[in-house]
């Protein structure tokens, strides 16, 4: 069915997408925003300090500060076996879990849109899916497509790679001086990670890639607030991902599809 195989190929472009800006461990809870995390973002603030980053704090410093903004923009392109995705969306994070919207154009998919609403899937493949929205529970063992999705939910706040890997960055550089990344003014940093100390943090498949590199290097535009506003890595098996986040803190929509919108396509 051309819709199985559809719901395939935005299973791969998804796990790209957001695999390696969105991986995050399951091996234990994020505070609420406007808690433990927000205070720890405003005794930064107190320090005065800006673009100074170390091995040692960027994995606090990154996560207390976007967890305290509570909301953000994200523009994603994707390259992989020479096929290009671009996707675009908005995150909001709603106690320890995240809500999302997302637009793409997946190859054989055509114009993708997915939302992640209450713990659930919801994806629309334009005339795949006669215009409406398949409704999938990442936790209803009984649903084929539910395991496409099942890792999905732990991975939509793009810091989670950061919160990740504590105890895996080998090095920590300034790339450059700052630049304009997202809206604002925003230092590069050269971040290299050890796969195995952060094997915890990867997606399933991509920890158990054979041919998962020793290291990894991403580069990561941090603001002067300590805000992600970019990351560009490149991909096992000869991808590349460019990220760029903006919008912190503001107010966004993330509404599931109403029940006329919905359908089970026979599934």
């Amino acid at each position: 069915m051309r819709v199985t195989r559809g719901i395939a190929v935005l299973s791969l472009t998804t796990a790209a997408v957001l695999g390696l800006s969105a991986c995050s461990s399951d091996g234990g809870e994020k505070p609420a925003p406007g808690t433990e995390q927000a205070r720890s973002a405003e005794e930064v603030a107190e320090e005065g300090s800006e673009f100074d980053l170390t091995a040692e704090d960027f994995v606090s410093r990154v996560t207390a500060a976007s967890q305290a903004a509570g909301s953000l923009t994200m523009d994603m392109s994707t390259t992989a076996a020479g096929v290009t995705t671009d996707a675009t969306g908005v995150v909001r994070y709603a106690g320890d879990t995240q809500e999302m919207a997302m637009s793409m154009d997946v190859p054989d998919a055509g114009a993708v849109e997915i939302r992640v609403v209450g713990g659930m899937v919801y994806m629309s493949m334009g005339e795949l899916t006669g215009g409406k929205f398949l409704q999938i529970d990442p936790s209803d063992i009984s649903n084929p497509l539910a395991a496409s999705f099942q890792g999905m939910m732990g991975q939509l706040d793009p810091t989670g790679a950061v919160a990740g890997l504590e105890g895996a960055i080998r090095s920590l550089e300034k790339a450059g001086e700052p630049e304009e990344k997202g809206g604002e003014l925003a230092q590069p940093y050269t971040v290299v990670i050890d796969t195995a100390a952060a094997a915890g943090a990867l997606p399933e498949d991509v920890a158990a890639g054979a041919s998962l590199p020793a290291e990894l290097t991403y580069t990561y535009w941090v603001d002067a607030d300590d805000l992600m506003r970019g990351m560009q890595a490149d991909v096992p098996g000869g991808g590349t991902i460019d990220a760029t986040f903006s919008g912190w803190g503001e107010e966004v929509e993330i509404t599931a599809p109403t029940a006329d919108q919905i359908t089970d396509m026979g599934m």
